[in-house]
């Protein structure tokens, strides 16, 4: 339908303006201490609403690509609750209604046999879902403890709200991805690639506030290639 292509390819610009730190570590906005952040920024929040484009391209025919959309929000959401300090002007119910009510109601709405969205169908292997298992667990020390740092007496506190949501996105995405729902060639590589991307982060930048460090930065590029080669094996497993 093209209300729906139109529509989410409308949120996919918005998650795109979201996602432009990057852009501003070209254009020398971070500080010193603060290029890891603003090159994962870009990484995670594409990683948590990317899946919107799959839904405009497909005029909500893409199934995993609205529930991507619900993982990612709901990694989100859940790095907020891990914040030592939040912000003063932070208003999380109001949020989260708006949320529901712009990014995931209009296809509910909208898509015919809207039933569909809340099915969720496996396909675990042996070979992604414990490779996706082992990464997740320090993910998400990881998201818990710059949520820790989070209290403002250490840095810009925004730059460890940044990394608790990196840590938590990817965590909840990379074992969505493990379980292979059908019809996510896609996820896989999309999420290896964001792995990658912050792996390689941490190996430029291993002394930045919010970096894991080189050594944690090369075991992380390290399982993405895996994870995406385990990804590729498993579609040629898969019946024709």
């Amino acid at each position: 339908m093209w209300i729906i292509r139109i529509w989410y390819g409308l949120l996919g610009l918005w998650a795109l303006s979201m996602s432009q730190g990057v852009v501003r570590l070209i254009l020398g906005d971070a500080g010193a201490d603060e290029r890891f952040t603003y090159v994962v920024v870009t990484a995670w929040k594409l990683l948590a609403l990317g899946g919107v484009l799959g839904v405009s391209w497909t005029g909500g025919r893409s199934v995993v690509a609205f529930q991507a959309v619900v993982v990612g929000f709901v990694g989100w959401w859940g790095s907020e609750l891990l914040y030592a300090v939040h912000p003063a002007d932070a208003t999380p119910a109001a949020s989260m209604i708006a949320t529901v009510v712009l990014w995931l109601l209009p296809l509910v709405l909208l898509r015919p046999h809207r039933g569909e969205l809340a099915r969720f169908h496996a396909r675990p292997s042996a070979v992604l879902l414990p490779l996706a298992l082992v990464a997740a667990v320090p993910l998400c020390v990881y998201a818990v403890r710059q949520g820790d740092l989070a209290t403002g007496l250490n840095g810009r506190v925004e730059v460890y709200y940044v990394s608790s949501g990196l840590g938590l996105v990817l965590a909840v995405q990379v074992v969505f991805a493990g379980f292979r729902p059908r019809g996510s060639r896609w996820l896989p590589r999309f999420v290896a690639l964001v792995a990658v991307c912050t792996g390689l982060a941490a190996i430029v930048w291993p002394d930045d506030l919010t970096s894991p460090g080189r050594g944690w930065g090369i075991a992380l590029v390290c399982w993405a290639l895996l994870f995406m080669v385990g990804a590729e094996v498993e579609v040629n497993r898969d019946p024709p």
